[in-house]
């Protein structure tokens, strides 16, 4: 091999390596021209897991103020729903509920759909969340979930234990078009 195929055949390893290691010109944007990432139902289930665990399982008032509207914490009214006066209203309620006895708590996030607005609260995603600990009876939580802040927050939360929803298997329009 002469020194001009050696210089040709270098170059062109060097070409096809550099094309394999930036993924042959592929970017994370896809062929949307938008990021990839986790889809809305998948950011709503998560968000929603993360906020029930925060409230039912480990009580943790920093998470699930970040997790809530401004409108639906439980401070709004004085002072707009700050995240301190958030943390500050459930960190006195948690510390009466926390249990270490209590058996762990599982909770099962399922259908993630869009919700309509009502008279109170604006259009968004709806989601249910089924719970259960060991020896206790199941509860299940219907969420309306709004982005606020470029994230899916906690607009709405209402029980289905028991009662006309508590056994139909997707309330969550028909709870979150009733509920106000």
């Amino acid at each position: 091999m002469n020194a001009t195929s050696r210089t040709w055949t270098a170059g062109l390893l060097a070409a096809l390596a550099l094309g394999a290691l930036t993924g042959c010109g592929e970017s994370d944007a896809g062929d949307s021209g938008k990021p990839k990432g986790a889809s809305d139902t998948q950011q709503v289930a998560t968000n929603a897991e993360k906020y029930m665990n925060a409230w039912m399982s480990k009580p943790n008032p920093k998470v699930r103020c970040k997790l809530e509207t401004k409108a639906n914490r439980p401070n709004y009214r004085h002072d707009g729903g700050t995240l301190a006066g958030c943390i500050s209203e459930y960190t006195s309620h948690d510390d009466d509920q926390a249990d270490p006895s209590r058996a762990p708590l599982s909770i099962a996030i399922s259908h993630v759909q869009d919700v309509q607005a009502t008279g109170q609260h604006p259009a968004g995603k709806g989601a249910l969340a089924s719970m259960h600990r060991k020896g206790e009876d199941p509860f299940r939580y219907v969420l309306r979930l709004v982005k606020e802040d470029g994230q899916w927050a906690v607009e709405q939360s209402e029980s289905v234990y028991s009662g006309r929803y508590g056994h139909t298997a997707d309330p969550v329009v028909d709870v979150l078009a009733r509920m106000e």
